[in-house]
């Protein structure tokens, strides 16, 4: 009996004739590397050349000013694209977005009613309302942090209840937001 070419040296008969075809397929493969790889580098790089920066404005030095409005002395890093601090000594949003808001106060003598700062969006809307005790220790500090959405246009300011008298206004006392 005959063996049929399909059982010589396997299952599949053999092609006498196709190193040609398998340097092609090489030497298109090779050509796809040498193009694909720098491509994918290149992109790469640019997409991801330097982390963004970050808004942080910082308000220290609180002086009083009048109707229990602060006046601040701000300090704006990376932020003009993000916040602007105004005249009016509010802060305004210029990019709606996730900004984290910290504040802290401290109180330096005891008082008879109880410290409170209170931080506002735009004129009569309270974002938070912190109180703190009036007695006890010498000196007493109340604080918070949480993130906001806050919408373009929006104008954020802090005020206290009972004046700055019994406010320590060195580095205890201090406000400010980062965008997240």
């Amino acid at each position: 009996m005959e063996t049929s070419n399909f059982l010589q040296n396997g299952n599949i008969p053999r092609e006498e004739n196709n190193s040609g075809c398998n340097r092609m397929n090489l030497c298109t493969l090779a050509l796809l590397i040498l193009v694909v790889v720098p491509l994918l580098i290149v992109c790469f790089l640019c997409l991801h050349s330097q982390p963004p920066e970050i808004c942080w404005a910082h308000a220290t030095s609180p002086s009083k000013h009048r109707d229990y409005d602060i006046i601040w002395k701000w300090s704006l890093t990376d932020c003009s694209s993000f916040v602007r601090n105004g005249s009016d000594q509010k802060l305004e949003i210029l990019q709606s977005g996730m900004y984290f808001v910290y504040a802290q106060v401290t109180r330096m003598k005891e008082i008879e009613s109880y410290f409170t700062m209170m931080l506002y969006k735009d004129e009569n809307i309270l974002l938070n309302q912190m109180t703190g005790t009036n007695t006890g220790e010498n000196i007493a500090s109340i604080n918070f942090g949480r993130p906001y959405f806050l919408s373009k246009g929006e104008k954020l300011f802090c005020k206290v209840n009972d004046g700055l008298e019994h406010i320590l206004t060195e580095n205890l006392t201090y406000w400010g937001l980062y965008k997240m």
